[in-house]
């Protein structure tokens, strides 16, 4: 964005391809399977906010949606192994509240209640949003006005706390409903127990509005897309550029020093890199005085499975199943289950596991053409840094990370390699119960963990989605302050992606966006919005292209 009004952007990425999160990657050199980095989803809207992001006469990189003959994009089962409590689909909104009413009709005004109230906080995360726009002090003021009372209210308190108030009752089947509705918290990547409740309305009952999208091509796409209009501006893009330190001029921000000892001076820098990560490069005298309350947020053990035969044969389709926790044995408490797997993640069965499995080949609308005969699988499993931390060697600040998972050293590597195998088994257990036709139809599996994800990310505690989503993050004038995008204790600093705004691809997108626009000042803003009406204007008038797998 900020190329589109002549500034000139350099982007100094640290790995050796672009996009962050936002790419694939092969193991150990098997191009026939490639895997998403960090992107499993989005909203269709997506290719409309990098058309204006990018500046392009129509959307750079298409976004299909996805779900099945009957519409179907996510499931949540109970249980990997509880075959007697069906899985509950989700087709849409409509249909998730009809099926829930349907499913649990004792709880059908407590089940509408919700789902009114998570519009109503939606509404509020809006001009949540839309107030970091605003200087400081008039964002307070929005954020403390009687118009955010709902906000306060509600973004204040953790999910579990929340369900247990809407739905109350410890009687089995008002558990069973309470783990269904909160079956998509994975995609917050913080536990229910922690998580601020507007996060579960976001993921319940927010954006089934706007339908589930996959960008044509891949995530990578998107990077490439904007690396292209950055360098058409007579910007550039580097990669294998790791940054050491901030640079600091009187008290003004000078530019950055790389990891290989060149300065490039500036007057503005702009940092991707996280709240926590980007301090670390800073002079002393730019550090804040106060350490941020908000913890950084969980990590992932992944499995990426390369398998062999058509969709068809595998029995596999593009829609996402999530795995909750609540089993009979624990009495359907998926809170405590949740909580009780974080803290001992090896010693519960493979039923009291937290997971997702999705399948990123299947939502690829290009994929069968490049790849015939050949699908992936991701299980995603959420982790604490803890269980991995005495494996974990740090390494040297000059030191890039790969784009494809490297052969890292590790404290104790026969016991780390021990561990991963532990992992392997139970999870590959979980795929070939819940699609049976992939048994024996593994090339391989490779597993990553927390530790990986530091490898690439440096991000600290091996978090994908950085800060934690807990409720002090949202509420607290404190916190609010501190993460400001403008960096108040060194001017021409500024802070941008998951941290600055929100985790997931579309809202770090969203902040980067707000974020060039706080740059630029009020009087761009109405040039900017005239611009991107008249860039959306063809593509909202043109309905989207539907893809469906059967």
């Amino acid at each position: 964005m900020l190329s589109q009004f002549g500034k000139t952007v350099v982007v100094l990425e640290q790995h050796e391809v672009v996009g962050g999160g936002a790419h694939q990657f092969a193991v150990n050199g098997k191009s026939k399977w490639r895997f998403d980095a960090g992107l499993h989803f989005t909203v269709p809207q997506h290719e409309l906010l990098l058309q204006v992001a990018c500046g392009a006469a129509k959307p750079p990189v298409p976004c299909s949606i996805l779900g099945e003959a009957d519409g179907t994009h996510d499931r949540i089962a109970l249980g990997a192994f509880d075959e007697a409590e069906p899985k509950f689909a989700i087709a849409g909104d409509e249909q998730m509240k009809r099926s829930l009413c349907e499913r649990f009709p004792r709880h059908a005004e407590q089940i509408t209640n919700y789902l009114n109230l998570a519009q109503s906080v939606q509404l509020r995360f809006a001009l949540w949003v839309a107030s970091a726009l605003l200087p400081m002090s008039f964002r307070l003021w929005l954020l403390r006005s009687p118009l955010m009372s709902l906000w306060r209210k509600w973004a204040s308190v953790t999910t579990a706390e929340a369900m247990k108030a809407l739905i109350p009752g410890d009687d089995e089947e008002t558990k069973k409903l309470r783990a269904f509705m909160t079956g998509l918290w994975l995609d917050t990547g913080s536990p229910p127990t922690r998580m601020s409740f507007w996060m579960q309305t976001a993921v319940f009952g927010g954006f089934q509005k706007l339908g589930v999208g996959y960008p044509v091509g891949g995530p990578q796409e998107m990077a490439l897309a904007m690396v292209e209009a950055i360098e058409s501006r007579g910007g550039a893009v580097f990669v294998r550029t790791a940054v050491s330190s901030i640079l600091m001029a009187g008290t003004k921000v000078a530019g950055v020093q790389l990891a290989n000892g060149v300065t490039l001076k500036a007057a503005r820098v702009v940092s991707g890199l996280g709240y926590r990560t980007t301090l670390k490069l800073l002079p002393q005298a730019a550090t804040p005085s106060r350490p941020l309350a908000t913890q950084q947020a969980c990590g992932f053990v992944m499995a990426n499975i390369a398998l062999n035969g058509s969709a068809d044969e595998l029995g596999i389709t593009n829609a996402n199943l999530w795995l909750q926790p609540a089993t009979p044995r624990n009495h359907y408490d998926v809170f405590g289950g949740i909580d009780a797997f974080m803290e001992a993640p090896l010693k519960v069965g493979v039923e009291g596991m937290p997971m997702g499995i999705t399948f990123p080949s299947l939502k690829d609308a290009s994929w069968e053409a490049k790849h015939p005969g050949t699908h992936c699988c991701q299980i995603l499993v959420p982790i604490s840094w803890a269980h991995f931390e005495k494996y974990y060697i740090e390494p040297s600040t000059c030191e890039s990370s790969r784009h494809a998972p490297p052969h890292v050293g590790r404290a104790n590597q026969a016991e780390y390699d021990a561990i991963k195998r532990e992992w392997e088994a139970k999870l590959v257990s979980a795929l070939n119960h819940h699609f049976p036709k992939t048994v024996s139809k593994l090339e391989f599996c490779d597993i990553s963990t927390p530790l990986t994800i530091e490898n690439y990310l440096r991000s600290g505690y091996g978090t994908a989605i950085g800060l934690d989503v807990t409720p002090a993050r949202f509420v607290e004038p404190e916190e609010v302050e501190q993460l400001d995008m403008k960096y108040a204790r060194l001017p021409g600093l500024w802070l941008a992606g998951q941290d600055a705004l929100m985790c997931g691809q579309v809202c770090a997108a969203a902040g980067g966006m707000l974020c060039a626009l706080r740059m630029l000042g009020p009087l761009r803003w109405l040039q900017f919005a005239v611009r991107a009406v008249r860039l959306l204007l063809p593509a909202l008038l043109t309905p989207p292209k539907m893809m469906k797998h059967d």
